[in-house]
């Protein structure tokens, strides 16, 4: 052991810059992947911690519903149920025509004790004070709007208009406020207890927020104990969890890039670092020959390379550790960065703790076989041999063109041997895998571009959705746009029919003939359904329940018995309702409702007329228009389509792919420009060679040029196919979660745009290192060998 020791005391003193810069190279790989690994996690935890802080309800059930369909329930009994811990009242107060949805609660403890809101700017509206509001992050943003600026909305009180100029006190992140939600659910402004008690008599529906003992496990005892003397009738009740669902399943991709990165930062820096390793072992392997002379074994050495090896790891864990910490604030983004509860520096000691012992681990594992041949008693000679035969292939191949084209070539692809050996390899490795990430996130991010501007391969078919606020039927609006010329077709329907099969609940969508048909969604497989025993699903149902299409399954109406349905194809809904959205869902015809029905129930009045406008016409502007058509009649809402479940996040950080792509592609460029530096540095004698030949200043920088548009070249070659093919391969994968037909777009003008700035930066960053090589005397270089 004292041997070793000495070898390594001597050896540090000797190379402890090397051993530094290799350090810091370890540290910062190992801290980018530490930094995305924690994020992802902090990421796809973020929403589950905000519902915790925050104390959101389990279930809203509507007391006063609007449509009387649904009973009348006195809030005070449902409070009584004997699975809620805790309770309290709000008032949903009708706004027109604005797609804001108006809320105040009847209490303090929205937002107190019962339900907090998290402030993002500004602060909590005065509970005292009835012209102040918070709104939603989704209406600030649809809106522009910031804590200060007045909101005007139009509230109804026995069919007249009653305006109001609120006060924004802040803007706020809630539960409810999440996206997706069905329709344009998340545009809400929270009015105060205050407003509450003194505009009550204004027309709304009254709901209470439910929180029980036990969470959503208790929520079919509290159906059950509600639909108690109801007279049969449905009582109007959402489960909070359903529509968290679909914000997490939202946020889960977001999670599942971070994570893609981590992986490719970790397989660039293995390359990199081991190739760095290698070369170190070997440019000390030149005075190993005398050592074992002298006594050491090959055991000692290797030992000694490990313990170096462990040095460096370790070095590099903490660095990484640190950069994790000082990084963390920069994650979550998007939704998950709303929704963290306690956003700035976070610590995962695990994380950390993993990172380091994983740096530890990588770099002594990349250190065992170069250490390994290093300590041989020739290691040099063979490798000498096999460059000289591969030095005279490569000189063949480069001879045919000009000499700095022939010597950047020759440098690019030679590695070289003892003190002058470069990472060649690892270069164009790393830069191969940086292409290919890139070329991946073009193809990625052009099919995503190409799903949501094709708004029919995620089952919109229509322009906008009208609803009455009332309760009162669709009739006025048929009237309206069944002579409209502003109107090209429409359907009316229902969406949200609760539906089970087994042990999966689901809910349908039902339009009406005679513009039905066209509103319908083209089957992803099979066919729509025709008759009224027949039943098209969304792939994830269909997985659910484990059948094929083809097969009857047994199918239930809310509480009724279930009736047999045939399945005859699978097809794609947008976000429609909590269980209504891309993948899942169900769609039945008029005549199949009635087939799930009691003979002596009634079919239930249709609550949504589906609207498309003219090619050509705003959609925008046509939905304004229409709204405006329709104040006289009533309260309506006149709704655009909702953004896809699954792709909402992405929408909110939509060049996530390139972001991703783009920066492993810097650290690609990094790579090669480490690789020139090296070169510069290790082959000075070279250069200097060729300035005492006649090369010139520009010949030499058009040496390292044609070098770094070799290696750039190369990686092209390498990555742009590997790029297109691991593109396609994970959009499938996506569309597939998705439950849609995967379309995948290549965008060829792109990937030509992006190798063209792949070699102009490749040829851009031989300015630093060309100007090293040509500050260097060649005398003095000449002289000192």
């Amino acid at each position: 052991m004292t041997a070793i020791w000495l070898f390594l005391r001597a050896e540090s003193r000797r190379r402890w810059r090397a051993w530094l810069s290799l350090a810091l190279i370890v540290g910062v790989f190992a801290g980018g992947v530490v930094t995305a690994a924690a994020g992802a996690l902090r990421t796809s935890s973020a929403y589950a911690r905000f519902l915790d802080w925050s104390r959101a309800p389990d279930a809203l059930v509507d007391a006063e519903p609007y449509n009387s369909i649904f009973p009348r329930l006195s809030p005070a009994a449902v409070m009584r149920v004997s699975q809620v811990a805790d309770a309290a009242v709000i008032k949903s107060f009708n706004v027109t025509p604005s797609i804001v949805e108006f809320i105040a609660p009847a209490s303090n403890a929205i937002p107190g004790d019962f339900w907090k809101r998290k402030i993002l700017s500004g602060r909590l509206a005065d509970p005292a004070r009835p012209g102040e509001v918070n709104v939603s992050f989704t209406l600030a943003q649809r809106f522009h709007l910031r804590a200060g600026d007045p909101l005007r909305l139009v509230l109804t009180e026995a069919g007249r208009r009653v305006p109001f100029v609120f006060h924004v006190a802040g803007i706020d992140a809630a539960q409810v406020e999440f996206p997706p939600q069905p329709s344009n659910g998340t545009y809400i402004a929270w009015g105060t207890p205050a407003f509450y008690g003194q505009h009550r008599a204004l027309e709304g529906f009254v709901q209470v927020a439910l929180r029980f003992h036990q969470g959503s496990r208790d929520w079919p005892a509290v159906q059950r104990e509600l639909r108690q003397n109801v007279d049969g009738k449905p009582v109007e009740a959402t489960l909070l969890s359903v529509q968290s669902a679909n914000t997490e399943r939202s946020i889960h991709p977001q999670a599942v890039a971070l994570w893609l990165l981590a992986g490719l930062l970790g397989v660039i820096g293995l390359l990199v670092v081991g190739q760095l390793l290698a070369r170190l072992s070997f440019l000390e392997a030149t005075g190993y020959g005398t050592l074992r002379a002298l006594g050491m074994s090959r055991g000692q050495l290797m030992t000694a390379c490990l313990g170096r090896a462990v040095a460096i790891g370790t070095a590099g864990g903490v660095i990484a550790a640190v950069l994790g910490v000082v990084l963390s604030p920069l994650l979550p983004v998007g939704l998950a960065g709303v929704a963290e509860p306690h956003p700035g520096i976070d610590a995962d000691v695990s994380v950390l703790v993993a990172g380091l012992a994983a740096a530890v681990l990588v770099t002594t594992g990349c250190a065992i076989w170069p250490g390994w041949r290093a300590a041989a008693e020739r290691p040099l000679a063979t490798r000498a041999e096999r460059s000289r035969q591969r030095r005279t292939v490569i000189s063949r191949l480069a001879a045919a063109g000009p000499v700095p084209l022939a010597m950047g070539i020759r440098l690019a692809l030679h590695r070289g041997t003892g003190r002058t050996a470069v990472p060649v390899r690892s270069a164009i490795a790393s830069a191969a895998v940086g292409v290919a990430a890139l070329s991946a996130a073009i193809v990625f991010a052009a099919s995503l571009s190409h799903l949501l501007a094709s708004p029919a391969l995620y089952g919109v078919t229509w322009d906008a959705a009208v609803t009455n606020n009332s309760g009162t039927g669709t009739g006025p609006v048929v009237a309206t746009v069944k002579h409209d010329r502003r109107v090209a077709a429409w359907a009316t329907g229902w969406v949200g029919a609760p539906l089970r099969a087994g042990h999966t609940d689901f809910e349908a969508i039902v339009l009406e003939m005679p513009g039905g048909a066209s509103f319908v969604p083209a089957p992803v497989t099979g066919r729509l359904p025709r008759s009224s025993q027949e039943i098209a699903l969304g792939t994830k149902t269909l997985q659910q329940l484990h059948a094929p299409v083809g097969a009857t399954i047994q199918v239930s109406l809310a509480e009724y018995p279930a009736r047999p349905m045939t399945i005859v194809g699978t097809t794609v809904f947008p976000t429609l309702s909590d269980r209504l959205g891309l993948g899942t869902g169900s769609a039945l015809t008029p005549g199949g409702v009635r087939h799930l029905l009691p003979a002596k129930a009634k079919n239930p009045p249709p609550a949504v007329v589906f609207v498309r406008f003219p090619p050509g016409a705003g959609p925008e502007a046509s939905r304004q228009a229409l709204a405006t058509r329709l104040a006289p009649l009533g309260s309506f809402t006149v709704n655009g389509p909702a953004t896809p479940t699954d792709l909402l996040n992405f929408g909110q950080v939509q060049d996530l792919p390139q972001v991703l792509g783009i920066g492993l592609a810097v650290v690609a460029l990094l790579t090669i420009t480490h690789l020139l530096m090296t070169s510069v540095r290790r082959r000075r004698r070279d250069f200097a060679i060729l300035r005492a030949l006649g090369f010139t200043s520009w010949q030499v920088r058009g040496t390292l040029c044609w070098q770094a548009l070799t290696l750039a070249g190369i990686a092209l070659l390498i990555g742009v196919p590997a790029g297109i093919a691991c593109g396609r391969l994970c959009w499938q994968v996506f569309a597939h979660q998705l439950g849609i037909t995967p379309v995948t777009a290549v965008p060829l003008a792109g990937l030509s745009v992006m190798a063209a700035g792949w070699l102009a930066a490749a040829a851009l960053i031989t300015v630093l290192p060309g100007g090293a090589a040509t500050r260097n005397r060649p005398a003095r270089v000449l002289h000192s060998e």
